[in-house]
């Protein structure tokens, strides 16, 4: 593995940790160092888009996704078009425009492929993220729908992420019913997945939720 990759892989790390702030400096340097057009420097652009949207900073990803998914650009790196379209659907769900968010979900769809790697647990985290804004628009019966596709393709051992998330999106629904010890067992589990996998930032965000409940 080259230097450039190493660099991508750490920052990536850095993501998943939730050190946004130090993972951009680091894309930063290595996105002077990749030459354009390459697919190292649109991965290295899209971790950017992530570490953006985790600082809070949704103008510069916001405006760095859409000239990624310009038509010119989608030619270039029609392979990474699903992964930016699913960051421009989280941009959209964060400003809380739900109906924007669900068609670029639904447009990200459109572009996955069998043969991209994680293609089960994408299919699974795009359904998930879609059932997470229809239970925010209090539609339960498209939720669930949304969670059994996500059921069909997320499977412990082989895309904890995913997992882990369906089992929060489960503890969410659980919330809405009322059942609150069986939502504080589907967190705990999530949470366990998210430390094992190294996802500090999702297991920090579930232990907030956690605490609040068994106060």
């Amino acid at each position: 593995m080259d230097s450039h990759s190493v660099k991508l892989d750490e920052a990536n790390r850095l993501l998943d940790a939730g050190h946004f702030a130090k993972a951009l400096e680091l894309l930063s340097e290595l996105i002077q160092e990749v030459p354009s057009k390459t697919s190292l420097k649109a991965l290295a652009r899209l971790a950017e888009v992530r570490a953006l949207i985790g600082l809070g900073n949704l103008d510069d990803a916001l405006h760095l996704v859409e000239r990624m998914l310009d038509v010119s650009e989608r030619k270039v790196y029609r392979n990474l078009c699903p992964y930016f379209l699913h960051e421009r659907a989280r941009i959209a769900h964060t400003l809380d425009d739900k109906q924007s968010a669900i068609a670029y979900y639904r447009e990200e769809l459109l572009y996955l492929s069998s043969s991209m790697p994680r293609y089960f647990a994408r299919l699974a985290e795009n359904y998930i993220a879609q059932g997470t804004i229809f239970l925010e628009l209090g539609d339960r019966a498209e939720c669930d729908i949304y969670l059994r596709l996500a059921h069909d393709y997320a499977d412990r051992g082989t895309s904890d992420r995913a997992y882990a998330a369906l089992l929060t999106l489960k503890g969410r629904c659980c919330l809405t019913d009322g059942e609150v010890s069986k939502a504080l067992e589907l967190f705990c589990e999530a949470r366990d997945l998210y430390v094992m996998n190294g996802l500090i930032h999702e297991s920090t965000y579930l232990e907030k939720i956690i605490s609040e409940l068994r106060q």
